[in-house]
């Protein structure tokens, strides 16, 4: 696209993640006329499946086209598994399974695994019986079922409360439930007190997605609402096809609703956009650089300056890996399993979450790990090779390979694992912005996640969409109610778009 062709629509959105889908999809269909634009070559944001190839720079492509070892391998090099997707009032509404996406939920929903001892596991649709297996006694199952069970009664309603825009009255229920559950999860003692403590480490576990301390009201709230999902009908599913497929469906839906999506298109300031609303689902940091470079007001040029210097929280870096076969699982529950967690117990994720928090490397850091062939066998090449999808929490902007640290502890829950690797690639947390601009230093959730985050991201205002321009707004992972593939944001600001203009 030429530097100096403007775009021009009712609403531009910048930006094609679920938030920026969600925003172009809801205006389209109110009759806006709407232009979705995009930096990268295909849509999707942190929504996205490709060829590994596709993401190797040109030297590490070209020796993995000769060994072929990528060959027909799609990975997911950003999110994988989608509790929200299956829970926001955005998707419950957009219903993904009508538009021909397959959520399937495996087996075993999530894990734990620990060296020299079977794992802790949650089944999917869990039961007292089934919980109390996975927990390894009736006295643990009961104990999560006291502490998660008046969440665990009203998933959709919790999830509504949490995904809200901050500033409106979310369901009052669900809220008084959540806030009690939480009052009981976070006492001073420790995270998940009363809970045994498999529990308590299954829980440590889920609350360190938020890559902040454990212990903080932050990782307790992400802690309960994620454990939560985990007793909703959908679970933790994956969708078939891999995460693109989520937002290839939205965006599909939007050009059937006459919405236009331009790939390949960067905007470095707002000379190049001619709307009335322009939606930016970029950054803290992104959106406060093009404001600098749009020749701002001094007011609007102090509230850009305060997003540019938006505080990055934890980091993670991706490693890929493919394997022959299947993960040799010291405990063969875990074959079963859509997500694994790696770590240690409670005390050991404390720690490496607050080692990270504090910049340092921990020296067994907390590792999220996918098989997507559990729910999705097309996911196996023929010949039997399959991508391993993994995380590794580091502090922000590290450079640091983490191959070595994940296949260590593969390594102590699986013996042999490096028996069938064959292809690895790691994406330090400092290039995770390579492949969406969002992460910058590997933050893959947009912006510090604390106490004052979860209500003012990025930074405190009335109105935390708004940007002090009139009909440019900011809906992405660093605004309410923060990061995760839900498209609440982009919802919330499609409402006060609407609203607006249906008042004009």
């Amino acid at each position: 696209m030429s530097g100096g062709e403007r775009v021009r629509a009712d609403v531009i959105v910048v930006g094609s993640g679920p938030n920026g889908l969600a925003a172009a999809l809801l205006c389209a269909r109110a009759g806006r006329s709407v232009v979705v634009v995009e930096e990268q070559d295909g849509v999707g944001g942190g929504c996205r499946t490709l060829p590994m190839v596709d993401l190797l720079d040109d030297a590490d492509r070209a020796n993995a086209l000769e060994a072929g070892h990528w060959d027909g391998v799609l990975v997911d090099p950003c999110s994988a598994v989608h509790p929200m997707a299956g829970a926001s009032p955005f998707f419950r509404e957009f219903d993904l399974s009508a538009h021909g996406v397959e959520m399937r939920t495996p087996p075993v929903q999530l894990a734990h695994a620990l060296p020299g001892r079977d794992a802790i596991v949650m089944p999917a649709g869990p039961t007292p019986d089934t919980l109390a297996a996975g927990l390894g006694s009736a006295r643990e199952s009961a104990a999560w079922l006291s502490l998660m069970g008046p969440l665990a009664r009203r998933p959709y309603e919790v999830t509504a409360a949490a995904l809200s825009d901050q500033r409106s009255l979310p369901p009052i229920q669900a809220t008084a439930a959540l806030a009690a559950t939480f009052v009981r999860a976070h006492p001073r003692a420790g995270l998940g007190d009363g809970l045994g403590p498999d529990g308590r480490t299954l829980l440590s576990g889920i609350s360190a997605h938020a890559i902040t301390p454990l212990g903080s009201p932050a990782a307790t709230a992400v802690g309960l609402v994620l454990g939560t999902l985990l007793h909703a009908p959908h679970g933790w599913p994956l969708p078939v096809g891999g995460s693109g497929a989520i937002t290839t469906a939205l965006a599909d839906a939007l050009r059937r609703a006459g919405g236009e999506i331009r790939t390949g298109f960067r905007v470095g300031d707002l000379s190049r956009l001619d709307a009335p609303e322009v939606v930016f689902t970029t950054s803290a940091r992104g959106l406060g650089s093009v404001l600098l470079a749009s020749c701002p007001s001094p007011a609007t040029a102090r509230r850009a300056r305060r997003l540019v210097r938006a505080p990055v929280g934890g980091a993670a870096a991706k490693v890929d890996l493919v394997l022959s076969g299947p993960v040799p699982w010291r405990d063969p529950r875990l074959r079963d399993a859509g997500t694994v967690h790696l770590g240690g117990d409670a005390a050991g994720i404390r720690r490496a979450e607050h080692e990270v928090a504090a910049g340092r490397h921990a020296d067994d850091p907390m590792i999220l790990v996918s098989q997507p062939w559990v729910t999705d066998p097309s996911r196996i090449t023929p010949d039997g090779r399959r991508p391993l999808w993994t995380y590794a929490h580091v502090p922000a902007f590290s450079e640091r390979d983490q191959t070595e640290q994940v296949l260590v502890a593969l390594e102590a829950v699986a013996p042999g694992i490096r028996d069938v690797v064959v292809a690895t690639h790691c994406t330090p947390a400092a290039r995770m912005s390579t492949h969406n601009a969002n992460y910058v230093g590997g933050d893959i959730a947009a912006g510090r996640v604390d106490l004052r985050g979860l209500i003012a991201r990025p930074v405190p205002r009335v109105d935390p969409f708004a940007t002090g321009i009139p009909g440019v707004w900011h809906a992405s992972g660093s605004t309410p109610p923060g990061p995760g593939v839900h498209g609440m944001a982009g919802a919330h600001v499609s409402e006060r778009i609407l609203r607006a203009r249906a008042g004009a």
